[in-house]
């Protein structure tokens, strides 16, 4: 419904007065000449750069293009109704800025984007997609409902995407990730919400150079799949991974889905509760989910395992090859030591031995502790409620300290049911 608001307001602006642009474009475009209306493809030429000011409406004619090969600079600019935004070669430097129903989104292909506080809705393929890309960055962005990816970045190492809310996107593809990683290691892949996509949450690849992604700090919820590495050695820390899968669907559900040998990536930190499966593993993956034999601190495990049930059984590590996995100094909440391995698919239902002793872990804080001072008080519903007016992405510890009713998600339910707790 916004969209539509958004739309008929932009056509009864357009009534009243409009700039009709094509070929080459430069210099300025004001609130006076807006709406601009691109009646044929446009090009920022090598050496141009075109400014656009606050305010303005960009009506991309349908199917046209605004090609950047110089300079592009924008602030609180709406585009919408078009073919894409395409860089070639040039700078982008846009904020506030949205982009709705752009048949082919946000397309860089070499030279640089900065995107910040943007909105990127409804586009036909793909949301915005980096390809060979220099310094560039989408940050504290929404990209919502995307027909494709909602973020594809390809052979950029240098892509910074954080604080982004992914949602809805992979709307016609459940293979294709909400944000897809192929044969490049961007190192900031931080603090995004990426939450009910139709398809994949994160993806990463190997096609035809090594994918070794940091990915830190994500709440990834609620996708077909949370994360996917195929022959990726991906680092995958301190997330949440919590409730992805399809109802019914076996086939969907991995919190972690890890294939191909080269995935040998490390597993640590994460907060990996209520898919169908938490991790799974086939074809020769081996990432590493603890290993307390070496002296390496960044590898020790520390995941949090909780409730990954699928038709009554619970399967938190399901490990489909000949290989053992490492999986020691983890937390197995609300289990037993005895009852560990009843949860691991592996050399007893013929897969590989998942090694998961010995446990070292420090004992965490009992919810509804949240800020583990020993005792369930006011203070904790403080803490419960700050963290959900703020809208971050909680620590994973902190995310499972305050999921007090256990359904997955940090809301007004658990605010309740923690007064109720404090008041007994």
């Amino acid at each position: 419904m916004r969209v539509k608001i958004f739309l008929m307001f932009l056509s009864m602006s357009s009534l009243m007065s409009q700039t009709l642009v094509s070929g080459n474009v430069s210099g300025v475009w004001d609130t006076a000449g807006s709406p601009y209306q691109l009646t044929a493809n446009c090009v920022v030429g090598f050496g141009d750069s075109l400014i656009i000011e606050p305010m303005v409406n960009v009506s991309m004619g349908r199917t046209f293009e605004l090609r950047v090969q110089g300079y592009l600079s924008g602030q609180q600019v709406n585009f919408h109704d078009g073919a894409s935004l395409r860089g070639d070669n040039g700078e982008l430097e846009l904020s506030y800025c949205s982009f709705i129903t752009l048949e082919s989104g946000i397309n860089i292909i070499s030279g640089s984007a900065k995107l910040e506080h943007c909105h990127i809705e409804a586009a036909s393929g793909t949301g915005i997609s980096f390809s060979n890309v220099d310094t560039s960055y989408i940050r504290d962005s929404q990209i919502l409902n995307s027909g494709d990816y909602g973020i594809k970045i390809l052979q950029s190492d240098d892509v910074e995407v954080t604080g982004n809310l992914l949602s809805g996107n992979s709307e016609n593809d459940f293979n294709h990730p909400a944000l897809f990683i192929d044969s490049c290691s961007p190192q900031f892949i931080e603090n995004n919400i990426i939450k009910n996509n139709h398809g994949q949450g994160v993806g990463v690849w190997t096609l035809t150079s090594v994918a070794a992604p940091v990915i830190r700090g994500n709440l990834i919820q609620g996708n077909f799949t949370g994360i996917t590495v195929v022959s990726a050695p991906a680092y995958i820390l301190d997330n949440i991974i919590v409730a992805n899968y399809q109802e019914g669907n076996f086939n969907s559900g991995a919190g972690i889905y890890a294939g191909y040998s080269s995935s040998v990536g490390i597993i640590m930190g994460n907060y990996i509760a209520g898919n169908y499966y938490g991790v799974s593993i086939i074809v020769g993956a081996s990432p590493n989910l603890g290993d307390m034999v070496n002296d390496y601190p960044g590898d020790d495990g520390l995941n949090l395992f909780y409730d990954n049930t699928y038709n009554g059984e619970t399967w938190h590590i399901w490990n489909d090859t000949s290989s053992p996995i490492m999986a020691q100094n983890n937390y197995w909440l609300g289990l037993d030591l005895s009852e560990v391995d009843a949860t691991l698919n592996d050399n007893e239902e013929g897969g590989g031995e998942v090694l998961f002793q010995p446990i070292y872990a420090d004992p965490l804080p009992e919810p509804p502790d949240i800020n583990d001072d020993g005792s369930i008080n006011i203070l904790d519903v403080v803490v419960l409620i700050e963290g959900i007016v703020d809208l971050g992405v909680p620590d994973p510890v902190t995310f499972y300290l305050s999921d007090i009713n256990r359904d997955f998600d940090i809301n007004v339910g658990d605010v309740t049911a923690l007064i109720d707790v404090v008041v007994q």
